[in-house]
């Protein structure tokens, strides 16, 4: 390492993004050190075991890792054998309507996406074509591995002034299948109209191509990614919640968390939602118009999530993404319901959990805002119950047995998700879409997230990557494609 660069990192949260910057750092010669507010490490990685059943927190479908994701493992040296990566099937999303009784099964790779689409709706063939057209071109944003700088690429002026619903109502005119491809907004937790082309298009495009999943728990990705660091000589520091930043001409001095303790670096790198980070701190980090926008993004889209353990032998197991459109009240939340069947290790024919998922909003939970797990009384679990309920019967449209199938029920609403993942109101994604600079006006504070770039798996990989390049002064994308 050249003496112009800091020897030490500290990075605030160690969920995805910070786990992998933390790793990109440690790799290219850092001492790093992870402070993480809850007991285990993950964020949206976070998995949580009732008797022998794993269950995810948070990301189920990983995409981009056949040609993305598995280099940045393979160059982090991340022991693969912990790993279990599988694909999802060929047929990867099932889209169902309640009120047609129709049923898609979308297939993976343009083509066969395309020519199934088409063979259902035969008089939109041109706008179907168009519509993948204007995807894949958009899509190609992140051709050859590295995404390109945005401001820079064609699709950005074609499609940044345009929604994704707009997009689509340029290329098609039946409502159906407008309709459908209105599933891309799980990904996101918004509806259509609120999702711009440019996401709507890079989304649709990597789920076309195929997404993968984590058997046994994606906990074991972040317990990985955690080794590297620690194999690199860092440190992981569970339970040491950050509560105050302090800064002394125009740096930051030291970090300290909520029972005193004081930690110095050289380098900051923030990895937690930056209007957490800005209660933390009196310091000048961002221009006055950035700060604006952070502040002021309301950033109230949560989720409640079903967990299901299921009786043995009673729900086939399914290797792909099920959606099932309901009716939704609040007109910027996605229209479906999804349901998945995650995977475990060797599993056979049978599935041993069921996970059902719906956005909702954590104004409705505002009753109880300031209560603590397990203390919030017996009105919010009787909400709870009557929303599991709900759930159940919604998915029952897919299995019918689901009620006689499930042994036990584990709901979590956003006062959950809020706990697990140390977001304002429970957010499920953050505060995506920022597009907040990597460099602060702080000289040794650096941003990384899905308010610097992008969400999901690989949308935090390659925002830490660029976060980790900012920081070393120098590429990565080479030796990281080449690994």
């Amino acid at each position: 390492m050249s003496d112009k660069h800091p020897q030490t990192a500290c990075i605030i949260g160690g969920g995805m993004s910070g786990l992998i910057t933390g790793a990109l750092l440690a790799k290219n010669g850092y001492k790093v050190t992870v402070l993480e507010k809850n007991h285990i490490i993950g964020g949206g990685l976070q998995s949580f075991r009732r008797g022998d059943a794993v269950f995810n927190t948070g990301m189920q479908v990983l995409c981009g890792y056949d040609y993305a994701f598995k280099h940045f493992i393979n160059y982090l040296e991340l022991n693969k054998s912990n790993l279990d990566f599988s694909p999802v099937d060929f047929n990867a999303q099932e889209i169902i309507y309640l009120d047609e009784e129709h049923v898609y099964h979308l297939p993976k790779t343009r083509d066969r996406y395309e020519t199934y689409l088409i063979s259902h709706f035969p008089n939109q063939a041109e706008g179907i074509h168009q519509l993948l057209d204007a995807i894949y071109e958009i899509g190609s944003f992140y051709d050859g591995f590295w995404p390109h700088t945005m401001n820079y690429h064609p699709a950005a002026v074609k499609y940044a002034m345009m929604s994704a619903k707009q997009l689509i109502e340029k290329h098609t005119s039946d409502n159906e299948l407008r309709r459908l491809f209105e599933y891309a907004g799980m990904h996101v937790g918004h509806n259509l109209t609120f999702i711009s082309a440019l996401d709507f298009g890079m989304i649709l495009n990597l789920y076309i191509d195929g997404g993968w999943r984590i058997a046994g728990g994606n906990i074991t990705l972040a317990s990985e990614l955690a080794e590297s660091i620690k194999h690199k000589g860092g440190l992981i520091y569970n339970d040491c919640e950050v509560t105050k930043v302090h800064v002394t001409n125009k740096k930051i001095s030291c970090i300290e968390t909520v029972d005193g303790r004081q930690f110095v670096a050289d380098i900051y790198v923030c990895a937690i939602p930056p209007k957490v980070f800005l209660s933390m701190t009196d310091g000048d980090v961002f221009r006055l118009s950035t700060k604006e926008r952070i502040v002021n993004d309301p950033n109230d889209i949560s989720a409640n999530i079903c967990h299901i353990k299921l009786k043995h032998n009673q729900i086939k197991y399914s290797n792909s993404c099920i959606f099932i459109a309901t009716e939704v009240k609040d007109d910027a939340l996605p229209i479906y319901t999804s349901i998945l069947t995650p995977p475990s290790h060797n599993h056979g024919e049978w599935a041993e959990t069921l996970e059902i998922l719906e956005f909702t909003r954590s104004r409705y939970f505002e009753e109880w805002a300031k209560t603590k797990t397990g203390n919030r009384g017996e009105k919010y679990e009787l909400k709870k119950k009557e929303i599991g309920r709900q759930m159940v019967d919604r998915a029952s449209v897919y299995y019918p047995n689901l009620e006689d199938a499930t042994e036990k029920i584990y709901i979590a609403t956003p006062l959950t998700i809020r706990d697990f993942y140390a977001n304002p109101n429970g957010a499920v994604y953050g505060q995506h879409g920022l597009n907040i600079p990597i460099k602060t006006k702080l000289e040794n504070l650096y941003m990384t997230g899905q308010a610097v770039r992008f969400n999901g798996l690989y949308g935090m990989a390659v925002t830490a990557q660029m976060t980790a390049e900012t920081i070393l002064g120098k590429s990565l994308i080479d030796e990281i494609a080449n690994a």
